[in-house]
């Protein structure tokens, strides 16, 4: 049986799918969400992360800030796109794939996500509608 959040020529991961689908309008937000939160990303590096007892306990990700002040972890919903973001941002010479939950329970607060920056699947998951949602729905 083909899994589908697995990458491979004729599959792509179900949280990659879910924001293509949202934005097309075929997928509710809320839905879109659910997706994301239960998939995997990927997350480039500029070190090979810290590992104790084979996970991951401390990484140097990608991070980004706007004009506004507001800082973003850069990650990816396919292997691909963060392997065409780290050739065009070279000191991001590694990548990490996580739990997105993991991420979420670790992400500081004022951080936000970028998700597939530079790809049709891009969306934003600001600081403040992370909080909620970790609230609201996650109960953190």
């Amino acid at each position: 049986m083909n899994d589908p959040d697995k990458n491979g020529p004729e599959q792509e991961p179900a949280a990659h799918r879910a924001i293509r689908e949202a934005k097309q309008g075929r997928l509710h937000p809320r839905e879109m969400l659910e997706q994301l939160v239960a998939g995997k990303l990927t997350v480039p590096t500029s070190d090979m992360p810290d590992l104790t007892y084979g996970k991951v306990s401390g990484w140097r990700p990608a991070l980004l800030g706007k004009a506004d002040g507001s800082r973003w972890l850069v990650a990816f919903t396919t292997t691909a796109g963060a392997s065409a973001y780290m050739d065009e941002n070279p000191e991001y010479g590694f990548h990490v794939e996580v739990d997105t939950r993991w991420v979420l329970q670790g992400l500081p607060d004022g951080v936000g996500i970028v998700f597939n920056i530079g790809a049709p699947e891009h969306f934003e998951w600001n600081a403040q509608g992370l909080a909620k949602y970790k609230k609201d729905v996650l109960g953190w």
